[in-house]
């Protein structure tokens, strides 16, 4: 019997890496997650960009670009 198939979307990826969020996941985990998604690396900085921008400001002052990454 045929399984039904679906492309997965740059929005699917990013409602995952949302419901990630959600859950408290560490960014690390998130991260993780993003890296291993089988898109274009501009779509996995998008996905990472707005994953970093949803952490709490204590997480994203650890970051060695953080005072950059404050203006994006």
């Amino acid at each position: 019997m045929p399984v039904a198939t679906r492309t997965i979307t740059f929005r699917d990826y990013w409602n995952a890496v949302d419901g990630q969020i959600k859950a408290g996941c560490r960014f690390g985990q998130v991260e993780d997650f993003i890296n291993a998604c089988a898109i274009e690396d501009e779509c996995k900085a998008a996905l990472w960009l707005w994953a970093w921008r949803r952490q709490p400001r204590d997480v994203r002052g650890t970051f060695a670009d953080a005072e950059v990454l404050a203006k994006a």
